[in-house]
């Protein structure tokens, strides 16, 4: 039986564990962290749940094609799943406007506040019906197990697109906005992105093609989880608390890793499902590359870092009308200085709807901002320092919660500020990045690395972003790898 070793408890590393076990392989997985899930992972203080990942997932409708590996992984059994109609909620100074999920009523909506722009939301809707049906594409194989005639059903299926992509693949919400005639929309379609420094227009569908994703009761910690309980039924092994030193290499093949307190650990096969910075030019030396690698690294955008506010409220707020959206964001009177960053909105979201998160009657609220990793990276070595930034993040946020929700102040039971800087000691992600590459589509890294056999990739770093993506990640690499032994792929369910 061959050895499967992969690095990291991340959702792209326990589902290649979970496809590995499937597949007969003997499979270990060494983890940075006490816990499984990488990102997608919440933590408690005083009673209360601060989630940091999840906000909607794709495949938790049984109609959804994605759905079969969330079965598979055992990632969704006996969970309740909860569903919203509004994707964004965005306040501004003289108007509220719900951005649906459903693209008869958001056109609908929309049309009754801007009949001028009848146009336009017919322009808007039609690019969220097509994200729609990209979401509703069948699952293939991995990539790299096509056959000539997959790859011929692969384009064919993508001609109903290319003129999709053709014409918003380049595009800003900017320019998009632009060509509105009513002011309110003219604010509120940039406004979807807020401060993500991110304006490709495409981010548009993408956040609001929700309907049917929806949030499993318990968030990310108890959904990566169920996938670490999948992966141990099936006879895995996960090793916590390991921190890989390096990757070992004879013969330009990967035969194992090197703790960092120096134990070496033989392996047939070698899974990095890590950050692919450290991967490549830390426990990899940056020996096995090549020009569009080194490109990518040095001149491709990353997924922006992450600034995190979570608190619990001594309130109940699970009828509030105006927190019954995914992502509710507020236009602030005036921009503010956050961390070294100009921020025009505040992002605020309730779990209220979920009662795993809370003790009765109470409420866990978090409020984000994309945040500049190297700003905290400065101040990080100065404790106090760091300690003091963190508190003026609190109290600016409090004051602003104050105007949102009066008198919330003296209902704060519990407080956590987590920054980049979080992000980077938890994940050891790249510039603290949360989804990898900012624009995955133009990204092209292989899951193999040049002159290293029996090594492989998974995870965002490779293309694969989101959780989803993450997890089919997994399952691919894994077939590609069945392929590799002229083994037949396995897939089965718990």
């Amino acid at each position: 039986m061959k050895k499967i070793v992969i690095i990291g408890g991340g959702i792209a590393g326990l589902s290649a564990g979970c496809y590995a076990r499937m597949n007969g392989y003997d499979t270990h997985i060494y983890e940075l962290h006490d816990v499984p899930g990488g990102l997608c992972t919440a933590w408690k203080r005083k009673g209360y749940t601060f989630d940091c990942c999840i906000h909607w997932l794709e495949g938790t409708s049984p109609d959804s094609e994605f759905h079969e590996i969330w079965q598979e992984l055992g990632a969704l059994q006996g969970k309740k799943i909860y569903y919203k109609e509004i994707s964004i909620k965005i306040f501004l100074k003289d108007q509220v406007i719900n951005f649906y999920n459903d693209p008869d009523k958001l056109a609908e909506y929309l049309k009754e506040i801007a009949p001028e722009d009848n146009e336009m939301i017919d322009e808007l809707v039609y690019a969220l019906r097509k994200f729609y049906l990209l979401n509703d594409m069948p699952l293939t194989k991995a990539k790299e197990v096509f056959t000539v005639i997959d790859k011929i059903k692969m384009i064919k299926s993508f001609i109903p697109f290319i003129k999709f992509f053709k014409k918003y693949g380049n595009g800003t919400v900017d320019e998009f906005a632009n060509k509105f005639k009513n002011p309110i929309l003219q604010q509120a379609i940039p406004a979807l992105l807020a401060d993500t420094k991110l304006k490709f227009f495409l981010g548009i569908p993408f956040l609001l093609a929700t309907k049917d994703s929806g949030f499993p009761q318990g968030g990310s910690l108890n959904f990566a989880k169920s996938i670490e309980q999948r992966f141990i039924s099936l006879g895995g092994k996960i090793h916590y608390s390991s921190k890989i030193k390096k990757i070992l290499v004879t013969n330009n093949e990967a035969v194992g890793i090197q703790l960092e307190d120096g134990t070496e650990i033989k392996a047939d096969i070698v899974i990095s499902a890590a950050d692919g910075y450290s991967t490549i030019f830390k426990m990899l030396a940056g020996k096995f590359i090549n020009k569009k690698i080194r490109n990518c690294y040095e001149n491709e955008p990353v997924f922006p870092s992450y600034l995190q506010v979570s608190i619990g409220v001594d309130m109940d707020l699970s009828d509030d009308p105006n927190l019954n959206s995914i992502y509710n964001l507020y236009k602030l009177d005036k921009t503010i200085m956050l961390a070294g960053e100009e921020k025009n909105y505040i992002y605020l979201k309730s779990y209220a709807f979920d009662p795993t998160f809370s003790p009765k009657g109470k409420t866990t609220l978090v409020v984000g901002f994309t945040s500049d990793p190297e700003y905290w990276d400065k101040i990080y070595q100065d404790k106090e320092k760091y300690k003091q930034e963190k508190k003026n993040v609190e109290g600016v946020v409090i004051s602003y919660l104050e105007k949102i929700i009066p008198n919330i102040q003296e209902k704060i039971e519990a407080i956590d500020v987590a920054t980049p800087m979080t992000i980077i000691r938890y994940t050891n992600n790249w510039k603290g990045s949360t989804m990898g590459w900012a624009n995955p589509f133009s990204v092209k890294i292989p899951r193999t690395l040049p002159k290293l056999k029996n090594f492989f990739m998974a995870g965002q770093w490779v293309g694969d972003t989101g959780v989803s993506g993450a997890a089919k990640s997994g399952r691919d690499c894994l077939e590609y790898i069945c392929k590799k032994d002229k083994k037949k792929f396995i897939a089965t369910k718990p």
